[in-house]
């Protein structure tokens, strides 16, 4: 591969090719990839002879040289590109946010043994398979653009992941799971299972630009089978690796789920800017309307109606809107927040039914029902009695 500016169509390029076709009558490279001007903050391109190079030496000495490669492989290098202080300070912002996703899922994973604790693919959760094969598309799209040399789509897709699906949803949504229930319980290994292979697969995504960052990370990731002690002497990950064998519909189904929590949000928003609640937990939402089918389904022939979908997942709906209470009611609902993006749908938010559980903070009926443990709901009453039992046997 030849790699340099676009004035060398007609200078290195072009000789080496001429050169190389009359000595060996094939071309001397496979590829050819040029590379735009770096420009100062006013877009006059850098050079010793105007005073305004800046030296990787010096940008390596302020902002590390993870984030130096971050800048190089977040820019579309076949056009011109900036280098500013503001530039920077975004990216150095966006680099934190990845960092701070690595660091969320190493802490939920220090009791993780992935040959001891792993759940196999079809005993994991319907929502962690679903996650899984979200990831598998993201590296098969990752690879192809590793393949075509287009650096800036792999990093800003790995950083829209990280952000968006495991920080801001993913991630989110698992803290029930991780915080509350018994350690070695089935939920939450599938959780740990699904933390760890989504982890591993995104610092070998990375490690090509964050070389630092994404070493240290592997050194505290758990050790599996065949793990090799440094992230550069690992093989990127493959879609097959992540593959759950989920069926199309049921990933159809959480897809549509996930447009309906954002919808759910924005009604949870409007009640705690009304002071109806303080915090998500205090809510109980009621979902109603005339639920039509059209937008809801994409694909059309795989996906379930959206009153039947809602019905079907209503047990699994408080862990996804992070609610205490979820109800799916029938007909129109008074006063309710009307959804724009799915036609129909209706959502009425009440404060939750019950008292706050001081463990888990989900509101429930059943607190103050067990004499032992008055402030317990009834998910963590168990569990704290099973802490307890085999502290007592310990001791």
């Amino acid at each position: 591969m030849y790699l340099e500016g676009p004035d060398q169509y007609r200078g290195w390029f072009h000789s080496s090719l001429l050169i190389a076709l009359g000595v060996r009558d094939a071309s001397p490279y496979r590829h050819v990839v040029t590379h735009g001007w770096t420009l100062d903050e006013r877009g006059q391109p850098m050079s010793k002879s105007l005073g305004n190079a800046v030296e990787p030496r010096d940008l390596c000495k302020k902002w590390g040289a993870d984030l130096l490669r971050v800048w190089v492989a977040a820019q579309d290098y076949t056009a011109d590109v900036r280098m500013s202080e503001r530039v920077m300070n975004q990216l150095a912002e966006a680099y934190r946010k990845i960092r701070n996703t690595f660091r969320f899922a190493l802490g939920n994973l220090s009791d993780f043994d992935p040959a001891r604790d792993a759940e196999p693919d079809e005993q994991l959760d319907e929502m962690d398979r679903w996650m899984l094969e979200r990831t598998a598309g993201l590296v098969r799209q990752c690879l192809g653009w590793y393949d075509s040399f287009e650096f800036h789509r792999v990093f800003h897709a790995v950083h829209d992941f990280a952000v968006v699906d495991m920080s801001a949803f993913y991630f989110d949504v698992l803290k029930d799971r991780l915080y509350t229930f018994r350690a070695c319980s089935r939920g939450r290994r599938s959780a740990q299972t699904t933390v760890y292979r989504i982890t591993s697969a995104l610092l070998r995504l990375v490690a090509p630009t964050l070389v630092f960052t994404a070493e240290e990370v592997w050194r505290y990731l758990p050790r599996s089978r065949g793990h090799v002690e440094s992230v550069h002497l690992a093989r990127f990950p493959t879609p097959e690796e992540l593959e759950t064998g989920l069926e199309p519909a049921k990933a159809a189904n959480w897809n549509q789920l996930l447009i309906v929590r954002d919808e759910v949000l924005k009604a949870l928003e409007a009640a705690r800017n009304s002071k109806l609640i303080s915090s998500a937990l205090e809510g109980k939402v009621v979902l109603g309307g005339e639920l039509r089918r059209s937008p809801w389904t994409v694909p059309r022939e795989i996906t379930t109606d959206p009153a039947t979908l809602l019905k079907d997942y209503a047990t699994r709906l408080p862990e996804l809107f992070i609610v205490s209470q979820v109800e799916v009611a029938g007909g129109s609902l008074p006063n309710a927040f009307r959804s724009q993006v799915l036609p129909g749908l209706e959502i009425l938010v009440q404060r939750a039914d019950g008292s706050k559980c001081e463990r888990c903070w989900n509101h429930s009926a059943h607190v103050g029902e067990a004499a032992d443990f008055p402030t317990l709901c009834e998910r963590c009453l168990p569990v704290v009695r099973e802490l307890l039992g085999s502290q007592a046997a310990v001791s």
